[in-house]
């Protein structure tokens, strides 16, 4: 499992970082220790046969043969699996570490004792208890490099795969944050475009009526400020509101508009299912039926405005048709188009909605379907 993880972290260029400074002083300290608890040992059984510059030299080539081991030979294999490049290179290091023992015993040893090259080459150095000996040692120095790059790796894998979770999980965390601002921004900047020259026009109509202190204007009066209520306070940060609060803004937004216009205009609206417990972004269905205010015809009753809303269990279905209008006939909106409608649909719902718009010559009708 550990080479498993090496090899995919190497893929992903995952590498370890070179040796610290760190690092390093606790590899010296190491080796100190180590050194000093052998030779406590020697100290201990012959004090005598102390050579402190052989002692130095010998377990400089076991440092050798250790880091060659942990460093070249084990990373190799645990690349490519070949069990039989690791046999030839083990019998390398063995032989080489061999041949460099019997060098300093045959050679550098003696030198350092008497000051002169010895004057032939002492091959009964080559005994079969020197080479039991060296191949034991080798042997012992091989084994704590493998057990060394073994907790290593266990230890520098563990290290990589909770910093790639770390990162895996920010990423998710960012991504689903960065939608949620996406959401937020966009909500707000559609809010931002309340066009208030509704409310202007609304409040000179309203002007004009207040006179005659009729139970119109103060129904109007009423409409109007839960209308306000409902555009600048939702009860949402996110901007998620109860279903039925804005199918209560469309009800209030065709009454206003037929207090405006003396009941002359022709809506059909109707409503299916249950919307408890049903949430939806603030001005979703509201945006359709202004399309319709804004663009449409409302005064012929053969053509008459249709304002359906399906909900089930799962499902929300809302569609809205209307005659297009020819002559011009403005009404006023809160300035929020279809365009930006599908731009929040594609942020909040992605693929969990269809938005089907049909046109011809004389009608215009919009079909909404999103999966609650």
């Amino acid at each position: 499992m550990v080479r498993n993880i090496y090899i995919e972290c190497m893929k992903l260029k995952l590498l370890p970082l070179k040796p610290t400074a760190n690092i390093i002083f606790i590899h010296v300290m190491a080796w100190v220790i180590y050194i000093f608890y052998e030779v406590s040992i020697i100290l201990y059984i012959s004090p005598s046969s102390i050579r402190w510059n052989e002692i130095l030299i010998a377990f400089s080539l076991n440092i050798i043969v250790f880091y060659t081991s942990a460093e070249y030979v084990l990373p190799k294999w645990a690349k490519n699996r070949n069990v039989v490049s690791l046999i030839f290179l083990l019998l390398t290091v063995i032989l080489a570490y061999l041949f460099l023992s019997f060098w300093l015993e045959a050679y550098v040893f003696p030198f350092l004792e008497t000051g002169k090259p010895p004057a032939a080459i002492k091959l009964a150095i080559l005994s079969k208890l020197f080479i039991a000996q060296h191949l034991w040692r080798v042997s012992y120095f091989l084994g704590l490099s493998t057990g060394y790059w073994f907790a290593k790796k266990s230890v520098w894998a563990e290290r990589k795969l909770r910093l790639l979770e770390k990162e895996h999980y920010l990423k998710e965390l960012n991504e689903k944050e960065l939608k949620r601002e996406i959401a937020v921004t966009q909500l707000a900047f559609i809010k931002a475009q309340v066009n208030p020259h509704f409310l202007h026009n609304t409040l000179n109509f309203f002007y004009s009526n207040i006179y005659p202190l009729s139970k119109e204007l103060a129904e109007s009066i009423l409409i109007l400020s839960q209308m306000m209520r409902y555009t600048f306070k939702t009860d949402d940060s996110n901007g998620w509101v109860d279903l039925s609060l804005e199918m209560m803004h469309i009800e209030n937004y065709i009454k206003l508009n037929q207090l405006r216009f003396n009941n002359n205009l022709n809506i059909l609206i109707q409503s299916n299912g249950n919307y408890k417990n049903k949430r939806i972004m603030s001005f979703m269905l509201m945006t359709f039926v202004e399309n319709a205010f804004k663009y449409g015809d409302l005064t012929d009753p053969n053509e008459p405005l249709i304002i359906t809303l399906d909900v089930g269990e799962d499902y929300l279905n809302f569609f809205v048709k209307n005659k297009k209008n020819h002559e011009n006939l403005v009404f006023e909106s809160t300035g929020i188009g279809v365009k930006n409608i599908k731009k929040q649909l594609e942020l909040t719902y992605m693929d969990n909605y269809s938005l089907v718009i049909d046109e011809s010559s004389s009608l215009y009708s919009s079909n909404l379907n999103i999966r609650l």
